[in-house]
């Protein structure tokens, strides 16, 4: 099949695909979204998985419709499942557009079997919405495991058998015989992160911005200290690389209108181990407690360690200085 597929797709269905496309890096030589790449890549690697849930969901209405005379089973199997597809329907409602793709030679296989053997009383197109739906259904994490499926199923097989894998980078870099401590993912759900040790240090790469994994025969290997950190990263946030340095806990003193922003702002927050009154004790890495809270301008005082209330005050200096340069006459 070599012809363009033609569907309609709910707006926000088709605004997640897009969205996704980029975000996982499905990118032209240009960097431009390649949004073709991205759709052919999502089915080779849902449409099994798609097609077995509708299969298992057909199997339980059977099941339930057992007592049901024979010579009727078939019509209430029918109007059951309308009535699913009506109400997935009305869930998806909204303004619809169309959106067209086209097969390539490595989705051949996988295009074949959709139309000559998972097919089931319905169009292309209309299988096609429903999977596209389901799949913009899940987390962002777990839509970035599906799309790098190969990948994760061989880094979480190496954890499992413990032994080290050679993973190869889109810029050239290639770590051979890292040890892989988990694939992780961030908790606001985003992305999954590969943690690893290449036999020196710790490292922390996306799961899309791994392009091969390949399995070695040698045990893997993580020095304690290393492990421990890792556990402290994946707690606090997987995103975040914790580095021997981040040994000290960092006390923040937030103000009536800090703390107001600490319950308001959830992306990268951290948690804090203590509270008591305005101080706020935390165990993350000291870049997750920057990226965090220089949001709340004088409404958070790093009070300890020194170095990262130095680093935060040096950040509204120049931050400042950049300011005053264009506005001081006003």
């Amino acid at each position: 099949m070599t012809e363009k597929i033609k569907i309609t797709l709910p707006q926000s269905t088709l605004e997640l695909l897009r969205k996704d496309c980029a975000d996982f890096l499905f990118l032209k030589k240009d960097r431009s979204p390649n949004l073709n790449d991205f759709l052919n890549t999502l089915i080779i690697n849902y449409h099994e998985a798609f097609s077995a849930g509708e299969e298992a969901l057909h199997d339980d209405i059977k099941k339930a419709l057992a007592n049901v005379p024979e010579v009727y089973r078939r019509s209430a199997l029918d109007a059951v499942l309308k009535v699913l597809a009506k109400r997935e329907k009305q869930q998806s409602d909204g303004k619809s557009v169309s959106l067209s793709f086209k097969p390539t030679k490595e989705s051949e296989r996988a295009t074949i079997m959709i139309e000559h053997v998972l097919l089931h009383d319905e169009s292309l197109s209309s299988y096609y919405r429903r999977l596209f739906i389901s799949y913009a259904q899940k987390s962002k994490n777990e839509r970035e495991k599906l799309l790098y499926r190969q990948n994760y199923e061989l880094l979480t097989h190496a954890v499992k058998k413990g032994v080290q894998v050679c993973l190869s980078l889109p810029n050239g870099t290639v770590v051979n015989g890292a040890s892989i401590y988990a694939v992780a993912s961030a908790k606001d759900e985003l992305f999954n992160y590969v943690l690893s040790y290449d036999g020196e240090k710790n490292k922390t790469v996306r799961l899309a911005k791994i392009r091969t994994v390949s399995l070695l025969p040698d045990k893997a290997s993580i020095p304690e200290n290393c492990a421990a950190l890792f556990e402290r990263q994946i707690a606090c946030g997987a995103q975040y690389p914790m580095y021997a340095t981040d040994n000290t806990p960092i006390r923040v003193q937030l103000s009536e209108k800090g703390k107001a922003l600490f319950e308001k702002i959830y992306l990268y927050r951290p948690t804090p181990v203590k509270i008591e009154g305005d101080i706020y004790t935390f165990e993350c890495s000291a870049n997750q407690a920057l990226y965090y809270f220089e949001r709340f301008g004088d409404s958070a005082l790093i009070l300890s360690p020194k170095r990262l209330g130095i680093s935060m005050r040096n950040y509204y200096h120049y931050a400042a200085k950049k300011y005053r340069s264009i506005y001081n006459k006003e």
